[in-house]
């Protein structure tokens, strides 16, 4: 009975520690994921990306534009290693291509949004100024109301909301 007892005690303290072996192999997903988010943080501090900018600036000087994505045509700059070896692997170059045109539709919205806003403040300023004549106000108002939403208007041409939905909803089933 003794020797019952001390293997039960065994088997129950061997149970145990599985089980906590068994608890650190669940949370060692999230100890990767938060170990690896840290060390890319370091990456670029500007928050950009390490393949291509939608602007020229060092060292992103090589300027290419997006042939292998929906929206054709969109200026990107890449570096001289990015030349050297993503823009020869056809698959890699799509990936980072529909990276650029995620950036540039994020551009675009962000820009429209601004304008927009601009727009508006011109408008509310012509209407509430003081102290300027009626024809003054005309012209502010005028001005205002002609000022272009360049890029909504970009916006609306290469990513029409909706597109997809239409796309969908024009097919007919039988």
């Amino acid at each position: 009975p003794r020797q019952r007892r001390a293997g039960g005690a065994q088997q129950a303290q061997q149970e145990e520690s599985g089980a906590g072996f068994r608890q650190m192999l669940q949370l060692l997903p999230l100890l990767v994921l938060f170990l690896l988010s840290f060390f890319n943080s370091g990456g670029d501090s500007g928050g950009g990306n390490k393949y291509f900018s939608l602007t020229a600036r060092q060292p992103f000087v090589n300027q290419l534009h997006t042939k292998l994505v929906h929206i054709k045509d969109i200026p990107y700059y890449v570096d001289d290693r990015f030349l050297r070896t993503f823009n020869r692997d056809r698959y890699q170059l799509a990936q980072v291509e529909r990276m650029v045109e995620k950036s540039y539709h994020t551009y675009l919205v962000q820009e429209c949004g601004n304008q927009s806003t601009y727009k508006k403040r011109l408008e509310r300023d012509a209407r509430e100024r003081r102290g300027v004549t009626e024809e003054e106000r005309s012209r502010l108002l005028r001005r205002a109301e002609e000022f272009e939403l360049v890029r909504c208007v970009e916006l609306e041409n290469l990513f029409p909301q909706g597109r997809q939905n239409d796309a969908r909803s024009s097919k007919v089933s039988f």
